[in-house]
């Protein structure tokens, strides 16, 4: 029989040559993410919109709710500062119309006595005319009278300075049944009676003892009074004696500078009084001071920084709640357009300009008005003088306590958020990291061991696939299932290297014995030979 040779000779090589390096086709990437990485940024962005979006739902809802709590608050505000206002311009509206009445009333039951039992002739019965007013009436305000030959004589309560009288010369002589007239002048000194010839005014300032029924005391005073010429007498001549009634004057300074407690700016409500023949005889009057106006409106003050002011219907101030003064640097009235305090003169100015060119009567303009971040009305007097009333407030003093409520709500607001951002952010970093634990744990730690096993078992290492047998299966399913199914092919994998260096072993050992074979057999050829 002839020498068997190998059909493979190549066969024995490749099999003792298992590590050779073989070109793998796989397609893989430069570069890849572990699987860690993808789940932290799973987590994050999951649990980033988790917390964020109801985060922004409820900041949103809080932030609606405090504008709406506050919203809702001002309105109220707003709304209970025009009651108020509404409320507080009627009262001055009836208190001045109370006083301007009362004025009115009183003059009228005056005038008729006057007119019906007194001869204005005798100054010294008008005097005893207005002190029984005050007796039995109690009337607060001056009374005066003055004739068409220009006697005056005013009577206010009752004290040391509660007669002013004013005559010309020659006046007592002319009126010899006047005791007061020829009295009066009893204590004036040669220079004061020079003087008072020189500008043919005899003028003094005496006492009224109510109880007694007497005057007294009385001094010279150093100013010229022509009764004919003043305002007030000017405007009460106009009318007749068929249509004679109370009118008001408009503010005017009273030249008495002081005396029987007139001086300085007033309103006088005067009435003529005519004789049988139709006639002027005088006329008689009775003065609003307007000091007392402003003792009556600063009474109303109901907020803080609120104001009231009072002004003729051509914007002429006569009285305020502040302490503005109704005279101008001249001593003249002011206007109200004028004025030094910053709420009064802003919303004159407001009225003014509302008003229009060429316009000046301010009892058109009656109504509310919101400007300057202030509230305010304007109220006029139905009746004469047609008295024009503003009332006000800035806004603050009606929201300012619902301004505070906002700001610490904003506050507590910015402090909750804090909070709720610090413990959001506590709450998702430690979030976070427990998803990374896990996913280490559960998925990153199993397949870094199967990747092991599986670089190990290219270079036919088998250690650690061992160490894999002593280890209980994954306690996630998927997992779990694809280390059984890995750990199947493995150890058919093993197996199969098993087989094959068991049957390369063999072929070596037939190959050994052949060749032994054929040596053995060529040695018995040559000895016969």
């Amino acid at each position: 029989m002839g020498a068997q040779t190998d059909s493979n000779p190549g066969a024995a090589g490749s099999a003792n040559r298992p590590s050779e390096a073989i070109k793998s086709k796989f397609q893989g990437r430069s570069c890849s993410i572990p699987v860690l990485i993808v789940v932290f940024v799973q987590t994050f962005i999951v649990a980033s919109l988790v917390l964020i979006i109801p985060l922004i739902i409820a900041f949103q809802s809080m932030t609606s709710a405090n504008d709406l709590s506050t919203s809702t608050g001002r309105n109220l505000a707003n709304s209970l500062a025009v009651k108020i206002q509404n409320i507080e311009g009627e009262l001055a509206l009836e208190k001045i119309g109370s006083l301007i009445q009362y004025v009115t009333e009183n003059t009228l039951g005056i005038y008729k006595t006057l007119q019906a039992n007194v001869d204005t002739n005798n100054l010294d019965q008008v005097l005893y005319s207005f002190a029984n007013a005050d007796k039995y009436t109690g009337y607060a305000y001056n009374m005066y009278f003055g004739s068409s030959d220009n006697g005056m004589i005013l009577l206010q309560k009752s004290g040391p300075e509660a007669i002013l009288t004013t005559m010309p010369v020659g006046y007592a002589e002319a009126h010899p049944n006047c005791k007061l007239c020829s009295y009066f002048t009893q204590n004036f000194s040669k220079a004061d009676n020079e003087w008072a010839v020189k500008r043919n005014t005899f003028s003094a300032v005496g006492g009224w003892n109510l109880d007694t029924w007497t005057f007294y005391g009385f001094g010279f005073a150093n100013f010229t009074f022509v009764p004919s010429q003043r305002p007030w007498y000017k405007v009460a001549a106009t009318q007749n004696e068929k249509n004679a009634q109370v009118m008001y004057t408009e503010p005017y300074l009273f030249a008495g500078s002081g005396a029987g407690q007139t001086g300085g700016a007033t309103a006088g409500g005067v009435i003529p009084l005519y004789d049988d023949k139709r006639f002027l005889r005088g006329v008689y009057g009775s003065d609003i001071a307007f000091t007392d106006m402003h003792a009556t409106l600063l009474k109303m003050i109901n907020t803080p920084n609120s104001f009231i002011y009072v002004m003729t219907r051509g914007g002429i101030l006569i009285g305020t709640s502040t302490n503005e003064s109704i005279l101008d640097t001249t001593g003249n009235l002011k206007q109200a357009t004028e004025a030094t305090h910053p709420l009064i003169h802003l919303t004159a100015i407001f009225l003014n300009n509302k008003l229009g060119s060429g316009k000046s009567d301010l009892t058109t303009l009656e109504g509310s008005f919101e400007a300057q971040g202030m509230y305010f009305q304007l109220r006029a007097l139905a009746m004469e003088p047609h008295f024009v009333i503003v009332n006000g407030a800035p806004k603050t003093d009606y929201t300012g306590d619902i301004d505070a409520v906002l700001e610490e709500l904003d506050n507590n607001l910015r402090a909750s958020v804090q909070k709720i951002i610090g413990i959001s952010v506590a709450v998702f970093v430690v979030m976070v990291c427990i998803s990374c634990v896990l996913t280490y744990f559960s998925v990153t730690v199993p397949l870094s061991k199967i990747t092991t096993i599986m670089v190990q078992a290219t270079s036919f290492d088998f250690t650690a696939f061992k160490a894999m047998e002593k280890q209980k299966g994954n306690f996630i399913t998927e997992l779990g299932t694809m280390e059984k199914v890995f750990y199947t092919m493995i150890e058919k994998f093993a197996q199969s290297i098993k087989a094959n260096r068991e049957l390369s072993g063999a072929n070596n050992q037939a190959s050994g014995l052949a060749s032994q074979n054929r040596g053995t057999a060529n040695n018995q050829s040559a000895r016969k030979i």
